[in-house]
């Protein structure tokens, strides 16, 4: 970025109106809260200051006065300990056979300064919170958000559509190195634009400047050289900067859009003769983000942006797509894709999930097969524990969000389970599986699928920080004026409108027809533990008594 655009940018930054609230400052912590940062880190990776977790743990309660006037020096003072700046970068590989391009840079940092980083952290994401200063449909690192959460929003809008006899065009942006290529100026000026105090600015600007890294490979280490840009991957604050930083990418836009950290997609729905229209649209909301990265120093690279358009089988097979006008990102032509892989799951052009059905069962089939290898010398509990969590994660990942399966793809996610239990207690292919599946107290795939519907409709129900996307699409209905929602027992949730055909395959419908069949005991539950908990309980009574 040239220093004329970043001075407009930081001109506009200094030029918005100051929003009206009391400005946001550090509080001193106390020893409780250093106290519960440091166990909250699970980490035991070592940084460069040699001090690590497993240093600390053992002596906690002596030293913990010491540590807690520490960080409360840091932020009294504005200056962040120049010792806590030093990163061992360790390259992660993406993909197999991964060229120089092809690493993911995760930073080790010092222990103690992600103690500092995690009190720091919630003390500003509080202040965002209490003022609505976050974008609604951000869904990356925030409590009560999750990619599950943003593909349900964006899966359900497209059946909507669906319903409506509407096409959605969906573009998915890729942001080249984004966390790396934060400008630390207008960083620091969107802070001061969201009325973050100046003494608190410089406690920011000291822990943004004066960065060192290096890379460690085994045990060879390069030389340091100074970070000039990009808040530090592996750094606790680092999400949440990154986050307020891409904050204002959506003011100008027309189209519905979704944020998750740097992952954005843009959508629209039109019906057939107006997609047109709504691909002129796309276009003009791809040229306002290739503007305001270009004003902000981040980079969209086109060849790795999709676009895909979605609907029904009848709609898509009427579609010639030689005839449309091209998508176009900074004068780079977009071809449109017949199906893309989003936040980890693949959507079809006609939402049929047989591309995501074959990827999971290539991803269970291949895990499976590495894992098989040792099961002749492995305990029977040590194999449970590696299928529940390398093997039924992949099955379980996202699987509210595609509920319109056939039987046969069903009946295929089903079979999949059984290799788990087959792996798990050494059986041929063709041995029955269900009285080892009942010895597991494992469910069947769609009772398995139910509690993972229930169990994210209570959190959003009565998670205070869930997403407000989706709370809004619920309504409690009460036939009495009893408003205690928990021992309430007349109560319901309003369906929507749209319950027919593809809009009944939805979350939010789905949802809502089995909370209503659960009993009242059950949606009483005091915690999400609990529920879940009675949920499974409950399947596994029916799936006895039937």
């Amino acid at each position: 970025m040239d220093s004329d655009t970043k001075q407009r940018t930081l001109n506009h930054l200094s030029s918005m109106p100051t929003p009206d609230f009391t400005p946001f400052n550090f509080s001193q912590v106390t020893a409780c809260d250093v106290k519960k940062s440091i166990l909250s880190i699970t980490s035991n990776a070592v940084g460069s200051d040699s001090v690590s977790r497993k240093m600390i743990l053992p002596i906690i309660d002596i030293i913990l006065p010491v540590i807690t006037h520490i960080l409360n020096s840091s932020i009294s003072s504005n200056t962040f300990p120049s010792t806590w700046k030093e990163a061992q970068i360790i390259p992660l590989p993406k993909k197999p056979n991964p060229t120089m391009s092809d690493y993911r840079p995760i930073s080790i940092l010092p222990f103690l300064s992600k103690v500092l980083e995690r009190l720091v952290h919630r003390q500003l994401s509080d202040f965002l919170v209490k003022n609505y200063l976050m974008n609604q449909y951000q869904s990356g690192f925030r409590p009560g958000h999750s990619t599950v959460t943003a593909l349900v929003k964006i899966t359900d809008d497209v059946r909507l559509g669906m319903e409506n006899g509407q096409l959605t065009i969906l573009s998915l942006l890729d942001f080249s190195n984004a966390f790396n290529a934060v400008d630390f100026d207008i960083l620091l000026g969107v802070l001061r634009s969201l009325n973050v105090s100046p003494t608190v600015i410089d406690w920011f600007r000291s822990y943004l400047h004066g960065r060192r890294q290096r890379v460690r490979i085994e045990d060879s280490d390069s030389q340091w050289c100074n970070t000039l840009a990009g808040v530090p991957q592996g750094g606790v604050l680092s999400p949440l900067l990154f986050a307020i930083f891409i904050n204002s990418i959506s003011d100008n836009l027309t189209s519905s859009y979704h944020l998750y950290a740097d992952d954005l997609q843009i959508y629209s729905l039109a019906s057939p003769s107006e997609l047109h229209n709504a691909i002129y649209d796309t276009n003009c909301d791809l040229d306002r983000i290739s503007e305001w990265s270009y004003n902000y120093g981040l980079k969209v690279n086109p060849s790795k942006t999709q676009v895909i358009i979605l609907g029904s089988s009848r709609l898509i097979s009427k579609l010639d797509y030689g005839q449309l006008p091209a998508v176009l990102f900074d004068g780079v032509r977009i071809e449109y894709s017949k199906k893309v892989k989003n936040l980890g799951i693949i959507m079809d052009s006609c939402m049929t999930w047989m591309a995501q059905v074959g990827e999971v069962s290539r991803k269970v089939f291949a895990s499976a097969a590495c894992l098989r290898r040792l099961r002749n010398f492995l305990p029977t509990a040590t194999k449970i524990a590696l299928a529940q969590s390398l093997l039924l994660p992949i099955l379980d990942y996202a699987d509210s969000c595609y509920l319109d399966l056939t039987e046969e793809q069903l009946n295929k996610l089903e079979r999949l389970q059984n290799v788990c239990i087959r792996f798990i207690y050494g059986l041929r292919k063709y041995d029955h599986v269900s009285e080892f599946r009942r010895k597991l107290k494992w469910l069947p795939i769609h009772h398995r699928r139910n509690t993972h519907i229930l169990s994210l409709l209570y959190s959003i129900l009565f998670n205070p920080s869930s997403p407000s996307y989706l709370k809004e699409r619920f309504e409690f209905r009460f036939t009495t004026h009893n408003k205690n929602l928990r021992s309430t027992e007349n109560l319901r949730i309003n369906i929507p409108p749209h319950t027919t055909s593809f809009y009944s395959n939805s979350f939010t419908v789905q949802a809502i027809q089995l909370w209503n069949a659960l009993p009242l005991n059950i949606r009483q539950a005091p915690s999400p533990a609990s529920f879940k908990r009675m949920i499974k309980s409950h399947y596994l009574e029916e799936q006895v008594e039937s």
